[in-house]
């Protein structure tokens, strides 16, 4: 499609010498050159709306299955908790059996509040980290190995008068702290 004529161009020197019917009558060209280049557009702007119409709709139906995939799956780790077939921290510190390689980084561990959420242990600007206090003072875990072995040796997940596990929601900055027995781990690559 072709773009309405523009008509020349008037140096501004020669604007000076016009009279004021001619520039009214310039005036009036540009205004009927903007209305019809308006109009030529119209079918394009229409275009575009809907174009962005239906990328919301897209936009819209991903963001309903995300949901439907997140409450699938938080209602998942609630029924795996109630089951125990995710044990909570507070067992797995315990547990005679290893339940992962004592090497394995806690930013590798999967873990969930009880009712569902995914979180990081620690901080989230400082994830993969496990406070532990022996009522005094505090260390800090960065594997599962460390974890285990100062759980052993009587030390409590928790700072010292706060007792209890820092996360982080995943994917967010939100933090608290929480029971250990609140947390449970997902065991075999989920």
């Amino acid at each position: 499609m072709e773009l309405p004529p523009l008509g020349d161009h008037v140096d501004p020197d020669a604007l000076r010498e016009l009279s004021d019917d001619g520039l009214d009558a310039l005036g009036a060209q540009l205004q009927a050159t903007e209305r019809a280049t308006i109009a030529a557009m119209a079918p394009y702007e229409q275009h575009l709306r809907e174009i962005r119409t239906r990328a919301t709709e897209l936009a819209t139906e991903r963001r309903r299955r995300e949901r439907a995939h997140s409450v699938a799956q938080r209602a998942g780790v609630r029924e795996a908790a109630k089951s125990g077939d995710m044990p909570s921290l507070a067992v797995a510190l315990t547990s005679a059996e290893e339940l992962y390689e004592p090497e394995t980084v806690l930013t590798d561990v999967h873990a969930f509040l009880s009712t569902g959420g995914e979180v990081g242990f620690g901080f989230a600007t400082r994830p993969g980290t496990m406070t532990f206090t022996d009522g005094r003072q505090q260390r800090q875990a960065r594997t599962w190995g460390e974890a285990r072995e100062l759980h052993a040796l009587g030390w409590d997940p928790g700072a010292p008068g706060i007792p209890g596990v820092r996360v982080h929601l995943a994917g967010s900055r939100v933090e608290r702290v929480v029971p250990a027995a609140d947390v449970v781990l997902s065991i075999g690559g989920d």
